[in-house]
């Protein structure tokens, strides 16, 4: 018997419609409803609720089923990973913003150029973290990867050309 299944015979067990359940665990009637279908799973904490809901075990609930075990630890581990990419960026974000402060970038008069490179720093910060997160969890990497390597390049190309491609838009 899969969890679905299972899930389906505590609550008629215990005579709960799906929207007293939904209600009692903070979810909606919808999502009591997939979980019954095994159309998707419950994270862990909801699994906790049910089988506290439900004076069950979590045994008795996901023990038998080998693949949601199986989604439950990926889902863990993703979490997990998400998380640290988040406190990362954000420590980041935290550093370099600490950085442009103290050299008083924000304080004093600076050109277009000035702005396009911390823009685009910026941006490839953000694509950079975004291409890592992607390449770990999820194996797939290609997007913002080339979202990176792109503003590394309008970043040295800004750079290396500042003068002539000023010269070119703002005559003098």
């Amino acid at each position: 018997m899969d969890l679905g299944d299972k899930l389906k015979k505590l609550r008629k067990e215990h005579n709960y419609s799906q929207q007293q359940l939904a209600e009692k665990l903070h979810v909606t009637a919808q999502a009591i409803s997939k979980w019954e279908n095994n159309k998707s799973v419950p994270d862990i904490i909801n699994l906790v609720q049910l089988s506290e809901v439900y004076d069950s075990s979590l045994d008795y609930l996901i023990k038998s089923d080998k693949q949601l075990q199986k989604k439950l630890s990926i889902y863990n581990v993703r979490l997990k990973i998400f998380n640290f990419f988040v406190v990362a960026f954000i420590l980041v974000m935290v550093v370099v913003t600490s950085i442009l402060i103290k050299a008083q970038f924000f304080m004093s008069q600076h050109s277009l150029g000035g702005w396009l490179i911390v823009g685009l720093g910026l941006l490839l910060i953000i694509f950079t973290f975004l291409s890592l997160y992607c390449y770990i969890v999820k194996k797939k990497y290609f997007i913002f990867l080339w979202s990176a390597f792109l503003m590394l390049g309008c970043i040295l190309f800004v750079g290396l050309f500042y003068d002539y491609i000023i010269e070119l838009f703002f005559p003098l």
